[in-house]
């Protein structure tokens, strides 16, 4: 494999972030916890098909432009690192690899992601309450985006390619 992305695969890392955002940007899941979206599941997907960079990439886009679109801009930076080092991690445990291999790196993932979030959360509000509040809904977050990619990740394994 060359040292850097071909050209088709920029361009569907590009699409699958665009596809996953106006997901995220437009199902909302009702939870005990609150709403949750699909942003979990499209990264989990792109690493579990891919590679950590390519993992990384759209999970750091995806969390970034959904935050600005949303009108957060405060979280747009937490985001992109959170998401981006959620998507980086899944990718390098999990891909291509066992389903068992797979879980593990979505969990790992996961709680990356409500770790990162709680601290965010945390710091933006100046109150670690606030954080504590955060964990329900981001577990319930990822326990959709976890199941959703373990279900749907076989189906695309055979068409796509982000190599």
């Amino acid at each position: 494999m060359n040292k850097y992305f071909t050209t088709k695969t920029i361009t569907t890392l590009a699409v699958i972030t665009a596809l996953n955002l106006a997901l995220s940007y437009v199902v909302r899941i009702p939870t005990p916890g609150g709403y949750v979206n699909l942003v979990e599941a499209g990264i989990f997907l792109v690493a579990l098909l891919g590679s950590a960079r390519s993992g990384m990439i759209v999970g750091g886009l995806s969390g970034l432009l959904l935050d600005l679109l949303a009108g957060y801009a405060a979280w747009a930076p937490f985001s992109l690192i959170i998401h981006g080092l959620e998507g980086y991690l899944a990718g390098l445990i999990g891909a291509k690899k066992s389903v068992m291999s797979q879980t593990i790196a979505v969990l790992v993932a996961s709680l990356v992601m409500v770790v990162g979030y709680f601290f965010a959360t945390a710091f933006l509000s100046h109150s670690w309450a606030t954080g504590f509040a955060s964990i329900i809904g981001n577990i319930a977050q990822c326990a959709f985006g976890l199941v959703i990619a373990l279900v749907v990740r076989p189906a695309l394994s055979k068409r796509v390619s982000l190599n």
